[in-house]
């Protein structure tokens, strides 16, 4: 939790400094007071205005705060017992702050305090992926992000548990639905790509992505043919095909034309929320294609090819995308996962990614939720918002 130039205060609008200023009772501390007691019940925060703090983090890590910094916001935020013992390290003047007076103070400025409780939120999120910088390698947290996806309602969904299990109305008529709709957003994951990429600093990180971008287009190395063919897939099915034109024919196969557009708005408005998410930063980008996105594939993918299994009469050339995807994508994957690495070095960008991840996953439930309303009621589909 290292602190810098601009302190907390100083990021605040005027107006809402003018109230702060106002808000609280002044308190003064000699040196080795012990401020704050880790699992302590009180919720007040505490806004430095002369002096030094030091914060005690369990497993040897402290940090130091000074005048326009912050401290308690974590307790004071969510009411739970503090976090981390605080002592004074020179003798210093706070402002003593409990919550009921500060929701008092801008109880007549709504938009004022929506704004202070964001930056108090903000400092807080901070701290806490400073926190697990120093308990985590940048490895070790983007392995438990890729953990924590695959536990996202995202990809536990009751419409694939519905799909695997066979348990909607009509599963064909479901597939159909899928087809009809998921291409259009499927179909622009070149456009996810590359609106990474341009958000990536170093070459090599651009190089590795454009890499992924060439097997978007059909290009697989022997390893992959192989593992394949052992699932009964021949190279001519795909090899040189981009990966929309194999699922244009998975639907065409279930009698879904693509030939005219007719992109619904909730698909649409899905894309575009995707691709301002990507286009945020180079981490949150990496947090929602990599961790969000491609770190799922592979299981969220499984219940369409049980599915599939169920309809006689598809062939496997013709629904070659799905296990396409859940047997060989861990290339994708394990480079979007090594470009996390290396933006998971600093506190803000460990936020950005799990940031991007959550928003990626919130997106695709809120798909899902939609799909398996048109699914559970085919007749009345076209209601559903």
């Amino acid at each position: 939790m290292p602190t810098n130039s601009t302190t907390w205060l100083d990021r605040l609008t005027p107006a809402v400094r003018e109230r702060l200023a106002a808000c609280g009772n002044p308190v003064a501390f000699e040196s080795g007071h012990a401020l704050i007691v880790r699992d302590g019940i009180e919720s007040h925060l505490y806004l430095v205005e002369a002096g030094r703090l030091r914060v005690h983090v369990p497993g040897g890590f402290s940090t130091e705060l000074g005048a326009g910094e912050l401290v308690g916001e974590m307790a004071f935020l969510d009411s739970a017992p503090r976090r981390f013992d605080v002592t004074v390290l020179e003798a210093a003047r706070l402002r003593h702050i409990e919550r009921r007076d500060l929701l008092a103070a801008f109880v007549d400025a709504p938009l004022l305090l929506t704004e202070l409780l964001q930056a108090i939120a903000d400092v807080s999120e901070s701290r806490r992926a400073a926190l697990a910088a120093t308990l985590e390698t940048p490895a070790d947290f983007v392995a438990r992000l890729a953990s924590e996806a695959l536990r996202h309602r995202a990809v536990q969904h009751p419409y694939l548990q519905a799909l695997a299990e066979g348990t909607l109305p009509d599963t064909r008529w479901a597939l159909a639905d899928f087809a009809r709709h998921y291409y259009a957003y499927s179909s622009h994951f070149p456009r996810y790509l590359t609106t990474v990429i341009s958000r990536l600093e170093r070459p090599e990180h651009r190089r590795a992505l454009l890499e992924n971008l060439t097997e978007e287009s059909g290009v697989y190395e022997q390893e992959e043919l192989a593992t394949l063919a052992e699932l009964g897939v021949e190279r001519d099915w795909i090899e040189g095909l981009p990966h929309p034109v194999l699922f244009r024919r998975f639907s065409e196969a279930i009698g879904v034309s693509h030939d005219t557009p007719n992109e619904s708005d909730q698909v649409v408005a899905w894309r575009d929320l995707f691709l301002q998410v990507l286009g945020n930063s180079a981490a949150e980008g990496l947090g929602a294609l990599g961790l969000g996105t491609e770190n799922i594939v592979r299981t969220i993918y499984g219940p369409f090819v049980k599915a599939i299994a169920r309809l006689d009469d598809l062939a496997l050339r013709d629904t070659v995308f799905f296990p396409l995807h859940t047997a060989v994508d861990d290339h994708h994957q394990a480079t979007l996962q090594s470009l996390s690495v290396d933006h998971a070095d600093t506190p803000e960008g460990r936020l950005a990614l799990r940031r991007g991840m959550l928003k990626a996953l919130q997106l695709r439930s809120a798909f899902w939720d939609w799909m398996l309303a048109r699914a559970m009621n085919p007749a009345d589909s076209a209601q559903v918002i």
